[in-house]
């Protein structure tokens, strides 16, 4: 299994990330979108085969924020940058 990151980035500006097979896939979280935080958007990376992103534009880039890498990196079990 390949242990190397690959980052891509939406039309939407959100950061998908790639190792092996698998990819690492920004989902809305909708049960935290409250009044209380003002509807505050926060996503979680899940999980998903490569095949589910048939369809879905997608730019390779390695011009991703550090901060942004980092959460890739410990949702894969790599260290931190």
């Amino acid at each position: 299994m390949s242990r190397t990151i690959s980052y891509m980035v939406d039309d939407e500006g959100l950061v998908y990330s790639r190792v092996g097979s698998e990819v690492a896939i920004p989902v809305l979280d909708w049960d935290n979108m409250k009044p209380e935080n003002r509807y505050s958007t926060h996503y979680n990376l899940e999980r998903f085969h490569v095949f589910d992103l048939c369809g879905v534009s997608v730019l390779r880039t390695k011009k991703i924020p550090k901060s942004i890498k980092n959460k890739h990196r410990k949702f894969w079990g790599f260290s931190k940058i």
